[in-house]
């Protein structure tokens, strides 16, 4: 009886150990690089379908700013489809600031290669979606 529950106790511990494991595989890193210089400091919104990108987002992560780029994690991301938006916010408000004509006036980053602009529309999830998986992955977003 005590070698089978031993046993079992084992067996338990390497399920939680793998678990823990798995889970901190599930980091997503975002590499953000253009920044024009380092004040303030770069903050990246991560969304969910049906959010609006240019909104609070679900959750936030900011860092400094260090030779024009910065290195934001989600860590323990579970898979699924997300949208990120990175700012450059200069003034350390923690929101993106607009100016009169209510246009971004901190440079933008955004995921899949969105490039705000004039004949590109506004930013949404469906344009900004990627696919998240178990793994550790690296986005790399420019800021303009």
């Amino acid at each position: 009886m005590r070698k089978s529950k031993r046993m079992l106790l084992g067996l338990m511990g390497s399920i939680l150990l793998s678990s823990a494991v798995a889970e901190e595989s599930h980091a997503l890193v975002i590499h953000a690089t253009g920044f024009q210089n380092g004040h303030g400091q770069a903050i990246a919104k991560l969304f969910e379908a049906g959010d609006v990108v240019m909104g609070p987002g679900r959750l936030q992560v900011a860092t400094a700013i260090e030779n024009g780029q910065a290195r934001l994690a989600f860590a323990n991301l579970p898979a699924g489809r997300y949208a990120i938006v990175v700012f450059h916010d200069e003034n350390s408000n923690g929101q993106i600031d607009h100016n009169v004509l209510r246009m971004p006036s901190e440079a933008l980053g955004f995921s899949n290669g969105f490039t705000l602009g004039l004949l590109s529309g506004l930013p949404t999830f469906e344009r900004l979606a990627f696919q998240h998986g178990v793994d550790t992955r690296i986005l790399e977003i420019a800021i303009k």
